[in-house]
C-alpha cells in the first residue's frame, strides 16, 4: 500500500470534526487519534521499508495532530519552543522559534521497529531485543492566518516518515523527528595531555615509591567511540534554503530495569597513537637509570632490549649488569638473574602488561570522563548541533537514524579547520569536536572555564525521571577561586561528585557515587626557582611527590625556568571507592591531626623552619594546636577565633619555650615574636589575619563528613548533599586552607585500605610554545602485580 501523494480530497471525518474551521492563530488544538484512521485513508502505510529493517505502523497505535502558535505553548518533544537564554547552560535548544508569523502544526506517529532477516540493528536496547517503538514528528511551517483544516489537508497528502528522501522535502521552518531508546554511538576527541594527568596511579608499575616523570605531548590526540544505552532523540530541521540542521538531545527515558545503568563501553580508535603514548609510558618507567646510556636518536626502551638481549646471552661486563639490576628491582623484576635465558620473555611480558594497561586506564578514563559528563546533562539536552547541506545530511542520514553519531563526527573532523560545509552550534556544550582543558572526573566540557572567573560557587542537581516515575540524579557541587595570596599558584577549583547511574524509585544517598577532585592552577608565568619550589611543595604536602623527589622535579625544569611561561598543575583526585573508605576516617575532630596539616601548609620560604613540609610540621603543629585549642576553650563567647596579638604571643611562647621549636625555628624566632600588622601573609599571626575562622572550618568539615556517612549509612534523601558540600567547602575558600585540606585528605588516605595509591595524585608541568608537558608522580607501586 502507498501513501497518496495528492492533495486529499477531504480531510477525515474524525479528524475534520477535531481540527476547527479557523485561522491557525486563533485556537490551540492537541488531537489524539487512532493509528488506523490515517492507515484506513492510505495516509500512512501498514508498513515501510527502512534500512535493514520495516517499519510497522499498527492501527492501534497511537497518532496525533497538535498546533503551536504563540508563546508559551510547549511541545514535549522540545523541537519548538522559546528561545533559549544566552546564558543557558544547559536545558532544551528548540529548532523552531515561537513568537513570529509562524506557527506550525504538528503530525506524531509511532511505529515497532523489526529487524529484517540476518539485520543487525545496532540501535536496539539490549543484544537479545529484535523489536521496539519509535515516535516520528512532522512538523509543518504555517502562516499564523492560514485555515487549520486547509493547513492540515495539505499536510496529511503527504506526510514525512524520516525517510532520506523526505529531507529534500523540508521548508524553511519545518522539521522531522525520530524518537527511539537504544545504543547510542558517539566519536570523541581528546589530548593525550588531558588522559594522562589523573591516571598515573594505575600505570605505576614500580616496586616501591619511585618518581614517575612522563612526556606527553600537549597536541597528540586520540579518539574514541564511546556507546551507551539511553532514549535519544534525532531530529531533521531547514533554518535556511540550502542548509539542514541536525541535532540530538536526550529525551525521557523508558528504562524499565532501575538496575540497569548506562552501560558504556570504549572504544580507541587510534591504535598508532596508543602505541607512541606506550612508548613514552616505558621511557618513564625505566627512568632515570638509563638516562645516562641513552645517546642522540636511541630510546631508553632499546637501551633495555639491548641489555636484555646481551643479558639471556652471558654478554654483559660488569657496569651493565648492575645498571639493568638497578632498572629490574625498580620494575619489580627479579634482578638476580638466576636463569638470564627466562628474561626476554619476562620484559617481554612486563610491556604487554603495560601495554593492556595503558589501554584499559585510557579506556576507563574516557568511560568514567563521558559518564560524568552525561549524567550532568539535563534531561532534553542537546548533546549534537550542527547545520549541514542537504547532500551531508542525507550521506548521513541512516546511520543517524540507527543513533550513530560516529561517521558524521569523523567526517566534519577530516576537514579542514577553514571549511565551511558545516555549522557547529553545540557538542556536549561546547562548540569544537576536540575536548580541551580537562581535569579531575571532567573530559573537558566546558568545566576549565570556571578558572576564567575570580570566584565561582556552584551547586545544582540534575534529575531524569523515567516513563515510570523513577528517577536518576546527579550533584554538582563546585567552587572556583583566584587567591592572590598564592601568588603564580593563584587558582584553584574544588569538585564534589556525587551521581547515580541507575534510576531508582525513591533516590537515597546510598544509591549515589561519590568523588572528590582538588586542582591548583598556575597561570603560565616566566618562574623564577622560587615560584617553582613553591609550586613543588605544594605537591609534596598534598602527598603527589615525596620530598626526596621534589628536587628532581625542580631539575628536570632547570632549562626553562625564567626563559618560558610554564603553567602548573597540581591535582588531587579520589574515585568512589577511596573517598567513601576515606570518609569514616574523620567522625571527629582531632585537633592533633588537623594541626599537623595546617602546619604543613604553611608558605614556603628558603628558610630552614619552613623549606619542607615536614619542618614545618614540626615546628608548627605544636602552635596550631595551642591556638585551636584555646579558641575551642573560649566557646561562644569568642568570634571563631584569637586576636592576631595573641596568635603571636603563643607562637613567641614555644620559639623561646618549646626545645623542638626553638632549636629548629631559631631563624624564624624574630619575626615570629609580634604581630606587625600589614606586613604581608607569612608569619603565624599573618596567616592567622587572612585566613580567619580556621577553627570553625575544621568543626564544619568534620560536620559534613559525619553527615555524609549517616547519609550514606541510613539511606537518607539526596537534598542532605547539598548541607553536606556546604560544610565541607569551608576548607577550600582560601589557598591557604586548600593547601591545608589536601594535606589533610593525602594524611587520611594513608590509613584507608589501598593507601596513598587510591588516590590519584599528579603534578603537571607545561611550558608555553611547547609541544611536550611533563607530568610527575611519585608511584606507591607494587612492582610487577602492575598495582600501584
Amino acid at each position: 500500500m502507498k501513501v497518496v501523494n495528492k492533495l486529499l480530497e477531504k480531510l477525515p471525518d474524525v479528524v475534520a470534526g477535531k481540527v476547527p474551521d479557523v485561522k491557525l492563530q486563533d485556537q490551540d488544538i492537541k488531537v489524539p487519534l487512532a493509528q488506523g484512521t490515517f492507515t484506513e485513508e492510505k495516509i500512512l502505510p501498514p508498513k515501510l521499508a527502512m534500512h535493514g529493517f520495516t517499519l510497522s505502523f499498527e492501527a492501534t497505535g497511537e497518532a496525533s495532530i497538535r498546533n503551536f502558535n504563540s508563546l508559551g505553548d510547549v511541545d514535549e518533544n522540545g523541537i519548538v519552543g522559546e528561545p533559549s537564554p544566552e546564558s543557558a547552560e544547559s536545558g532544551p535548544r528548540p529548532q523552531l522559534l515561537l513568537g513570529g508569523d509562524i506557527g506550525w502544526m504538528r503530525y506524531q506517529v509511532s511505529a515497532r521497529v523489526k529487524a529484517a532477516v540476518s539485520a543487525s540493528l545496532s540501535f536496539l536496547a539490549s543484544e537479545n531485543q529484535t523489536e521496539l517503538s519509535v515516535t516520528l514528528s512532522d512538523y509543518r511551517a504555517h502562516p499564523l492566518g492560514q485555515n487549520m483544516r486547509e493547513a492540515v489537508r495539505s499536510d496529511l497528502s503527504e506526510l514525512r516518515l524520516m525517510q532520506a528522501t523526505d529531507l529534500a522535502k523540508l521548508a524553511t521552518g519545518d522539521a522531522l523527528a525520530w524518537q527511539a531508546r537504544g545504543a547510542l554511538h558517539t566519536r570523541l576527541e581528546l589530548n593525550w595531555a588531558d588522559i594522562f594527568p589523573t591516571n598515573l596511579n594505575r600505570l605505576g608499575f614500580l616496586r616501591g615509591n619511585e618518581l614517575l616523570a612522563l612526556k606527553t605531548s600537549a597536541k597528540a590526540g586520540l579518539s574514541a567511540r564511546v556507546s551507551l544505552t539511553d532514549d535519544y532523540q534525532l531530529s531533521f530541521s531547514r533554518p535556511r534554503a540550502g542548509r539542514i540542521q541536525v541535532a540530538v538531545r536526550k529525551v525521557k527515558s523508558h528504562e524499565q530495569a532501575h538496575s540497569a545503568g548506562l552501560g558504556i563501553t570504549v572504544e580507541l580508535l587510534d591504535p598508532a597513537t596508543v602505541k607512541a603514548q606506550l612508548g613514552q609510558l616505558l621511557e618513564a618507567l625505566l627512568g632515570p637509570v638509563l638516562r645516562d646510556l641513552v645517546k642522540k636518536g636511541t630510546t631508553a626502551v632499546e637501551i633495555m632490549d639491548g641489555l636484555v638481549d646481551k643479558a639471556s646471552k652471558a654478554k654483559l661486563d660488569d657496569n651493565q649488569k648492575k645498571v639493568l639490576g638497578l632498572v629490574l628491582e625498580r620494575l619489580g623484576i627479579d634482578p638476580q638473574l638466576a636463569d638470564p635465558a627466562n628474561l626476554p620473555q619476562a620484559w617481554a611480558d612486563f610491556k604487554a602488561r603495560v601495554a593492556e594497561s595503558l589501554e584499559n586506564a585510557v579506556r576507563t578514563q574516557v568511560a568514567e570522563g563521558f559518564e560524568y559528563e552525561y549524567l550532568r546533562l539535563s534531561e532534553t539536552s542537546t548533546l549534537l548541533e550542527v547545520v549541514v547541506e542537504d547532500v551531508t545530511a542525507m550521506r548521513f542520514h541512516e546511520s543517524l537514524l540507527k543513533g550513530n553519531l560516529v561517521e558524521l563526527l569523523k567526517w566534519m573532523k577530516s576537514l579542514p579547520a577553514q571549511q565551511s560545509e558545516f555549522e557547529l552550534r553545540n557538542y556536549l556544550h561546547a562548540t569544537t569536536l576536540t575536548r580541551q582543558q580537562a581535569y579531575g572526573f571532567s573530559l573537558g566540557v566546558g568545566s576549565f572555564e570556571l578558572l576564567k572567573a575570580k570566584n565561582v560557587s556552584k551547586q545544582s542537581w540534575v534529575t531524569q525521571e523515567n516513563f515510570q516515575g523513577a528517577r536518576r540524579m546527579a550533584f554538582l557541587g563546585r567552587r572556583g577561586y583566584e587567591d592572590k595570596l598564592l601568588g603564580t599558584r593563584g587558582q584553584w577549583v574544588v569538585d564534589l561528585k556525587a551521581d547515580m547511574t541507575r534510576f531508582s524509585p525513591t533516590p537515597v544517598a546510598s544509591d549515589f557515587g561519590y568523588g572528590l577532585h582538588l586542582m591548583l592552577w598556575g597561570r603560565q608565568k616566566k618562574l623564577s626557582r622560587k615560584d617553582l619550589q613553591q609550586a613543588v611543595d605544594d605537591a609534596v604536602v598534598w602527598g603527589v611527590l615525596d620530598a626526596k623527589d621534589a628536587a628532581t622535579v625542580i631539575s628536570a625544569m632547570q632549562e626553562d625556568m625564567g626563559k618560558h611561561p610554564i603553567e602548573t598543575r597540581l591535582e588531587l583526585k579520589m574515585a568512589d571507592d577511596s573517598f567513601r573508605a576515606l570518609v569514616p576516617r574523620i567522625q571527629t575532630l582531632e585537633l592533633s591531626r588537623f594541626s599537623r596539616a595546617l602546619a604543613r601548609a604553611l608558605p614556603w620560604s628558603e628558610q630552614l623552619p619552613r623549606a619542607s613540609a615536614e619542618f614545618r610540621r614540626a615546628v608548627y603543629a605544636p602552635i596550631w594546636e595551642a591556638y585551636l585549642r584555646e579558641v575551642q576553650e573560649q566557646g561562644s563567647l569568642m568570634l571563631n577565633d584569637l586576636s592576631p596579638s595573641r596568635a603571636a604571643q603563643i607562637a613567641k611562647w614555644y620559639f623561646q619555650k618549646d626545645p623542638t621549636v626553638r632549636d629548629l625555628g631559631k631563624d624564624l624566632q624574630l619575626i615570629e615574636s609580634e604581630w606587625r600588622p600589614g606586613g604581608g601573609n607569612f608569619s603565624f599571626a599573618e596567616v592567622i589575619s587572612k585566613n580567619p575562622n580556621t577553627l570553625m572550618r575544621c568543626r564544619n568539615f568534620v560536620s559534613g563528613m559525619v553527615r555524609l556517612r549517616r547519609a550514606i549509612d541510613e539511606r537518607k534523601a539526596p537534598d542532605e548533599l547539598r548541607t553536606v558540600f556546604g560544610e565541607l567547602e569551608g576548607m577550600w575558600t582560601t589557598g591557604f586552607h586548600l593547601r591545608a585540606a589536601g594535606s589533610l585528605l593525602s594524611d587520611l588516605a594513608q590509613s584507608t585500605p589501598l593507601g596513598l595509591a587510591g588516590v590519584e595524585r599528579t603534578l603537571t608541568v607545561r611550558v608555553a610554545d611547547s609541544e611536550e608537558q611533563l607530568v610527575f608522580s611519585t608511584t606507591r607501586g607494587t612492582g610487577s602485580t602492575g598495582a600501584a
